[in-house]
């Protein structure tokens, strides 16, 4: 399941988007990683929207020792969030949105992990993911908050099949799943069982595959030979 993604978007069209203003000025990523310093929206305690920067992987504030920073938890299975140890605090108190324009998906091929690229429309327009969010404070004082995003059960976009999608939150619910109750989680559930958008997809080049590159050739799309094209 998705372990990268874009966002292209500059700081105005994101504080635009969600109706915020937001100073920080988070560089165009194309092929962000685990455990980078991600953007991530969430409610703030005044009650409104707030932007902050967070690390993709999230740790449970249990994990003093933080034994979880190995697994890279960058994405947590929607259905078990509410009762698992690791998470449940998180699924009653702190939800978050994941901006993005598009994120890498990849299938087998015959010269290895072909990457495709999922976004809402050729221009990849923004859009966001459903997120937990947690701080953590370590046994040696440091101090940090992870996230990661939630996904389900859904259509694999690539293979028409069933499969582990992200779980994507439209605008008109943002506010809905950022105001997290822990006495009523339905709205929480209603959006998490809410129809996969029509994501399309497009072949890019496997120099996805390494973390290392992050340029906007990336997010290009590239031509298939006949035995490597899924269709």
């Amino acid at each position: 399941m998705n372990a990268r993604y874009v966002i292209k978007e500059d700081p105005y069209g994101l504080g635009n988007h969600f109706g915020i203003a937001i100073t920080n000025n988070f560089p165009a990523r194309y092929n962000i990683a685990p455990s980078q310093p991600v953007p991530i929206i969430r409610q703030g305690p005044d009650g409104r929207r707030e932007y902050t920067l967070v690390r993709w992987g999230f740790v449970p504030s249990w994990d003093r020792a933080g034994q979880m920073f190995k697994r890279s938890i960058v994405n947590i299975r929607s259905e078990s969030a509410p009762e698992k140890n690791s998470f449940r605090h998180a699924w009653r108190r702190r939800h978050c949105l994941f901006p993005m324009n598009g994120f890498y998906e990849w299938l087998d091929g015959p010269d290895g992990k072909q990457p495709y690229l999922h976004a809402l429309a050729e221009n990849m327009p923004l859009f966001s993911l459903a997120g937990l969010w947690e701080d953590w404070l370590g046994e040696d004082g440091s101090e940090m908050t992870t996230a990661a995003f939630l996904t389900r059960d859904g259509i694999f976009p690539l293979t028409g099949e069933v499969d582990r999608v992200p779980v994507f939150v439209p605008p008109d619910r943002y506010d809905d799943w950022l105001h997290a109750d822990e006495t009523d989680d339905s709205l929480a559930r209603e959006i998490v069982g809410l129809p996969d958008p029509d994501f399309i997809h497009w072949p890019v080049s496997q120099r996805v595959n390494s973390w290392k590159p992050d340029d906007e050739g990336l997010i290009q799309p590239i031509l298939l030979n006949a035995q490597q094209s899924l269709f």
